[in-house]
């Protein structure tokens, strides 16, 4: 009797202990992030916010940037390169992220809204050396004695690239221009020579800014790809943030 009493006890201090036992917490293995290297050029540059924006939304998700020339992009140091223009050969996977135009933008004073795809050669050429040259601003009184002040991107620039396939039949600029490469310094040169005449992306067009339309019977191919280059078909995040950049766009 004393045997099966002690027993019960014993089981009794054991329950009892067993409920004072806190949980001991489960560990919780936190997901490793996936981070992404991306290299563009700096036509595309103003798309990073766009980015940034997308990959916020994407959980466990960073973004490293590169921006460097397009002579310098590569596939083997980067999981992803934005870029202007066609898909090369070599691209092993490329996806259509959107559509940039190339525009032809003028000072204020320019004494023309539209001109010819001969006349913006002509310019671009060392031909025309006045607005008086061009046969679309005689009609007009002001200006038309002033000098033009061609501005381009640096020779070889991406864009400058893109607008002489687009306008110049790919001749080089045979012009000497004043040339810029930031959106805030072309905007400088174009108050200061309000007679100057370039080229931008439409989408950097700001509200100061006179766009110049073309007349041509030429076809005129100045909209061109935004491309997201990869080493093979993307997936999880990388695949996430395309498709969002493709559904802003």
């Amino acid at each position: 009797m004393k045997r099966v009493l002690w027993s019960f006890l014993v089981l009794i201090f054991l329950v009892v202990m067993a409920g004072c036992v806190e949980d001991l917490p489960i560990s919780e293995e936190k997901p490793t992030p996936e981070v992404i290297a991306l290299q563009l050029t700096p036509a595309v540059a103003h798309w990073l916010p766009l980015v940034a924006t997308c990959a916020e939304g994407i959980p466990n998700f960073g973004i490293s940037t590169q921006v460097l020339p397009r002579s310098d992009l590569s596939l083997a140091e980067s999981d992803l390169i934005l870029r202007l223009g066609e898909q090369f050969e070599l691209d092993p996977f490329a996806a259509l992220m959107g559509v940039e135009e190339i525009v032809i933008i003028a000072g204020a004073d320019v004494p023309l809204e539209t001109i010819s795809l001969e006349s913006l050669r002509l310019i671009y050429s060392g031909n025309y050396v006045y607005w008086g040259d061009v046969p679309q601003a005689v009609n007009e009184v002001n200006g038309i004695g002033q000098p033009i002040k061609p501005l381009s991107y640096p020779l070889g620039h991406e864009v400058e690239i893109l607008f002489r396939r687009a306008y110049l039949d790919d001749e080089l600029i045979a012009v000497d221009p004043q040339v810029f490469l930031t959106i805030p310094f072309l905007e400088n040169l174009l108050a200061t020579y309000p007679f100057a005449i370039g080229y931008l992306l439409r989408s950097q067009v700001s509200e100061d800014m006179q766009v110049i339309e073309i007349v041509s019977d030429e076809t005129i191919v100045n909209q061109q790809f935004v491309l997201a280059v990869t080493s093979a078909e993307p997936t999880g995040g990388l695949k996430q943030l395309l498709l969002c950049l493709q559904n802003a766009e």
